[in-house]
Parts: C-alpha cells; structure tokens; sequence
C-alpha cells in the first residue's frame, strides 16, 4: 500500500507543473526561442526569476522545445527531400521514356536510310546499264552505218586522187591544145561550167 500513493503524487506533480506555465510565459518563452535556441545558465536563471519559474522548469521547457523543433525540422526536411525525389523520379521516368521514343525514331530512320540507300544503288545500276550500254543491235547498227559512210568517202578519195596522180605524171596530160582545153577532162564525166 506504501507504494500506491507514490505514483499518485507524481502525477499531481507534473500535472501541477504543467498549469504552472500561463499563455504569458509561454509566449514569453517562444519568443526567446526564436531568439536562442539554447540558453547559459545565466540567462536561465535570470528568464525564470522574470517570468516567476524555477530555472529546471525554464531548462526543461528549452530541452523539450530543441526537441520538438528538431522532429519537426526533420520532418519538414524530410518531406522537401520527398517532394524532390517524387518530382525527379517522375521527370526521370518521363526522359526514360522519351529516350526510348527517340530509340525507336532513330531505329526507323536507320532502317529508311538504308532501304533508301539500296534504292539509290539500284537506280544507279539502272541508269550506268541504260546510258552506258546501248543494245547490242544499235551498237552493231551504228558501226555498220559508221563504216559504210568511211567507205564510201574512202572510195570517192581514191578515184580522186587516181585522177590526179594521173594528170601530175604526165605532162602531155596538162595542156591539150588540139582540143582546146588547158586540162584534160576525159576522166570527167562534166565541164566546170555546167554545173
């Protein structure tokens, strides 16, 4: 039974201590928290002689105080620190994606570029076989024509230069007097004058 009572007064004490403080104090208090946050005993003693307190009450008070700004700094800390990796994992996932877009861009204009490529290549075969090699039959047609017209133009030269070796190996060829002519033209078929 002696040990009953004892808890009891504690209670009665602590819930005497905690009415102790008014608003006043209180207020008081806060704005020299704000202020410092940790007090010499000094200025401990000299806070609870103005405010009526005891000065462990005054120490107490501050000790509870750092604590509780310290979870809540933490806290709020905390919740800065997760609002920034959820906006950087989204921002995260959002490149992911786009870098996987662009990826498959990139795939499909390597896969255009080389069906282009070998479209090109196939053009290019086509027009080398169109402007470099002719058919055979025109090839062989403009031979022939090629060689009948040097031919013929072969021939006419000849009979040409036959006609005038003739005159320059015999002199009695150049002038004939008893027809009337300075040339001999019984190789030609006109006069000059004729045509």
């Amino acid at each position: 039974m002696k040990n009953s009572p004892k808890p009891s007064k504690r209670k009665s004490c602590k819930n005497n201590i905690a009415r102790r403080f008014s608003d006043e104090q209180i207020q008081s208090l806060e704005s020299i928290f704000k202020i410092e946050s940790k007090l010499e005993p000094k200025k401990k003693l000299q806070l609870a002689t103005d405010l009526g307190l005891q000065p462990r009450q005054v120490a107490i008070w501050f000790q509870n105080k750092r604590a509780r700004w310290k979870s809540k700094q933490i806290e709020q800390e905390y919740k800065d620190l997760r609002a920034n990796y959820d906006s950087l994992y989204v921002k995260f996932d959002d490149l992911k994606r786009e870098k996987q877009s662009l990826l498959m861009q990139l795939e499909e204009l390597n896969d255009l570029v080389k069906t282009l490529d070998k479209v090109d290549l196939t053009n290019e075969e086509m027009d080398k076989d169109d402007v470099i090699k002719p058919d055979d039959d025109d090839r062989a047609k403009n031979e022939s024509r090629t060689f009948e017209k040097t031919d013929d133009r072969e021939i006419f030269r000849w009979s040409e230069e036959d006609e005038i070796m003739s005159h320059l190996e015999s002199p009695e060829k150049w002038c004939d007097f008893s027809k009337g002519v300075l040339f001999d033209q019984s190789s030609g078929t006109s006069s000059w004058w004729e045509k």
